[in-house]
């Protein structure tokens, strides 16, 4: 693949990346047990190899620019080393759920090696009933709308064939990179024909020289912070309420999931007059105000969150812009707190225009793109705690093909996407559906949400509170 350097937006998200606010993406994808041949490290090894070539991304990392004087460099990884990125891994215990609900948050919590190619892919076999599943990492910085078939690595598939083979791979030689010499004179030029957008580089370069960022880490935050521009749509009104998943993040993750039956959630679009977003909001405002009241902390001012939606605007980026929803928490009556929901939503989409469901499928593929466009939304700032973001979560959801995906030559049964959590918000819930199921993986900081699991499994039951509504 040929060497390119960074466009702004993917080098911005290197650069806001801290130790506790990690800036990839996982996919966790759940395989049936019926396989044409046994799931093992020499199966994934097979089929990853085959699909290299489609896949250059894959096969590249990072080279930095002295002192960040301007944007990294792709090039081609000297040595890549396939078996690096390749992990086999098994569930401690298949009968006990929280096992790989554990063993994922770890997975989650790594950052990736930036010295190598910014993505890794685990095979974990051991579930319940003879399962297995694979779970994706990569960089929100070699991730786009463009490149987003290199989730899972190109393995999923409307087809169960399998086209590895055990014949010898011709020998794949890397490009050279830049040079020292084409790396300065480029930033010397981009110096020259943008100068107002090179000064905006100017706290990362101080952030490279020792001894500096410790000393001046708040403004440095302040100054990225002012430099980077909001797509956030829609009034923010009232209070952003302060709860204990709203303060400042450690490097550890927790994760759940639980699933919602669309044909159910259609039963409350079709006799309410809402969307699947509408209803998908309003199940997890019911289940964020369950589990405010068991800890005693509901506020009086609604919860807000960021939803990312499809739309049609073309001041957007990558077609998804984010409207910021009072929940309405404070709100015992659920049919309430749909109602405002839907009202929000729908101004937001008036103003903005809305893509089709076929749109976004066309667009996004198998990828959750709302989820990673929800990542590029927020700001990573070390002093969070202290300037509250405009919301308290936020909820994503993309709608996956009505066709029956396979990877490895299994049927997929599930695909989650596993996103990050920063400073000022320590819980993200994501959903992405495959057939009439929609996957709900919801992701927090580990102290801030000790019983996630518990919050997880509350959304189901607040969407039979919704369907129960006449």
């Amino acid at each position: 693949m040929p060497t390119s350097q960074l466009d702004r937006r993917h080098s911005r998200l290197l650069a806001i990346e801290t130790p506790t606010a990690l800036g990839h993406t996982s996919t966790l994808t759940v395989l049936g047990a019926d396989t044409p041949e046994r799931l093992n490290a020499a199966l994934l090894r097979r089929e990853v190899s085959a699909r290299l070539d489609q896949l250059p991304m894959l096969r590249q990392s990072l080279m930095e620019v002295p002192l960040n004087l301007d944007r990294p460099w792709w090039r081609d990884h000297p040595g890549f080393d396939l078996d690096y990125h390749l992990r086999h891994i098994a569930v401690p215990d298949p009968d006990d759920p929280s096992s790989l609900a554990e063993l994922v948050a770890r997975i989650h919590s790594r950052p990736l090696d930036r010295a190598r190619p910014l993505w890794e892919l685990y095979l974990i076999s051991g579930l319940a009933d003879g399962r297995a599943a694979l779970l994706f990492k990569m960089h929100l910085a070699a991730l786009s709308s463009s490149t987003g078939h290199e989730i899972n690595a190109g393995l999923l598939s409307p087809s169960p064939e399998l086209i590895g083979s055990d014949e010898p791979a011709e020998r794949w030689w890397p490009e050279h990179g830049p040079s020292w010499v084409d790396m300065g004179t480029t930033a010397w030029r981009n110096a020259l024909v943008d100068p107002l957008r090179t000064l905006t580089r100017v706290p990362r370069t101080l952030n490279s020289v020792p001894g500096l960022r410790a000393l001046l880490n708040p403004a440095l935050a302040l100054m990225n912070q002012r430099a980077q521009r909001s797509i956030v749509i829609g009034e923010h009104i009232g209070v952003t309420p302060r709860t204990s998943f709203n303060g400042r993040v450690g490097q550890h993750r927790r994760w759940a999931a639980a699933e919602l039956d669309l044909r159910r959630i259609a039963e409350v679009r079709s006799r309410l007059s809402v969307s699947t977003v509408d209803v998908l909001s309003a199940a997890c405002s019911g289940a964020l105000r369950w589990w405010l009241l068991e800890h005693d902390e509901l506020p009086k001012q609604s919860l807000k969150a960021l939803v990312p939606l499809s739309v049609s605007d073309p001041e957007a980026i990558d077609g998804i812009a984010g409207v910021v929803v009072n929940l309405e928490t404070q709100l015992h009556d659920p049919r309430e707190r749909l109602r405002s929901v839907h009202t929000q939503i729908g101004e937001a989409i008036d103003r903005h225009g809305a893509m089709t469901v076929a749109e976004i499928r066309g667009v996004g593929g198998s990828t959750p793109l709302v989820g990673i466009v929800a990542s590029r939304l927020l700001d990573r700032s070390p002093i969070a705690d202290r300037l509250m973001p405009p919301f308290n979560t936020t909820i994503t959801s993309v709608p996956g093909p009505k066709e029956p995906l396979y990877a490895l030559g299994a049927l997929v049964e599930g695909v989650y996407p596993i996103l990050g959590v920063v400073d000022g918000m320590a819980l993200h819930i994501g959903a992405m559906s495959v057939g009439d199921r929609l996957c709900l993986s919801l992701v927090s900081d580990r102290d801030a949400v000790s019983d996630l699991d518990e919050l997880a499994a509350r959304i189901p039951v607040e969407l039979d509170t919704l369907i129960a509504l006449r």
